[in-house]
């Protein structure tokens, strides 16, 4: 029997806008419910007025902090048991905001790695579609490395293409004429040895699915949702990726 849910999730949001509604509808879709009840509680912050995360200076990299942590004290404050941040680059504050506040953070990328490790143990390397900023952080390829796994990174041109097209979203452009450019950066990546890709930036899933390409696309946007879902609930969710 499904237990009553006692955590209320903190969504720190906004970046981007479509990337968060994304997760959130996720997190309703995945959800097994009985009744409205059943559903997760969620305080959102939905701010894209946080600087980009694509550091170019040290105030930048001050000030992209400075918002993440005040974000986060305030739905600690309205309420929320435990932080969710669907935007991967900004990951690079984790541990920022983790010192600020004194609920849990489910993180994102360790969450992704740790599906995938689970999911697909013989799958050893891993194509990366994330953000430059991202990558630069090697976030996810030290996590990865940890699990005794590769990283499969882009080449600087298509690198480029991934950003324009993750941009493209970010700034209202519309989505379905893109699809082609995200399918060509992941058959790259492909064709340099990935044997499933994760999707290491929440605006991707909004244009490539699985089924687009040849190898397994993890949606790290959707291993979030499960994880918020089975945090708030204490119920475990069967893997569907």
């Amino acid at each position: 029997m499904k237990k009553k849910q006692k955590l209320i999730g903190g969504v720190l949001g906004g970046m981007g806008p479509l990337a968060t509604v994304d997760f959130m509808s996720k997190v309703i879709a995945l959800n097994p419910i009985n009744n409205e009840e059943d559903h997760v509680h969620l305080i959102v912050d939905q701010n894209p007025h946080i600087p980009n995360r694509q550091i170019k200076s040290i105030s930048q990299e001050k000030a992209i902090s400075s918002s993440l942590i005040d974000s986060a004290k305030k739905l600690e404050v309205a309420g929320a048991n435990f932080i969710i941040m669907p935007c991967n680059t900004a990951h690079i504050f984790a541990k920022d905001i983790i010192k600020a506040i004194s609920v849990p953070f489910l993180h994102i990328v360790e969450e992704t790695v740790d599906e995938i490790s689970k999911i697909y143990p013989n799958y050893n390397k891993v194509g990366l579609m994330a953000t430059s900023a991202c990558l630069t952080s090697e976030i996810y390829q030290s996590g990865l490395i940890k699990s005794d796994k590769v990283a499969v990174c882009p080449s600087l041109m298509f690198q480029e293409q991934c950003m324009k097209t993750i941009f493209a979203i970010k700034d209202g452009e519309e989505i379905e004429p893109m699809k082609y450019q995200m399918i060509e950066v992941a058959e790259h990546l492909i064709n340099n040895g990935a044997e499933i890709i994760i999707a290491g930036c929440t605006e991707i899933p909004l244009i490539i699915k699985s089924i687009d390409i040849e190898v397994p696309l993890i949606s790290s946007t959707e291993v979030l949702a499960m994880r918020t879902i089975e945090f708030a609930t204490n119920v475990k969710l069967s893997r569907i990726l």
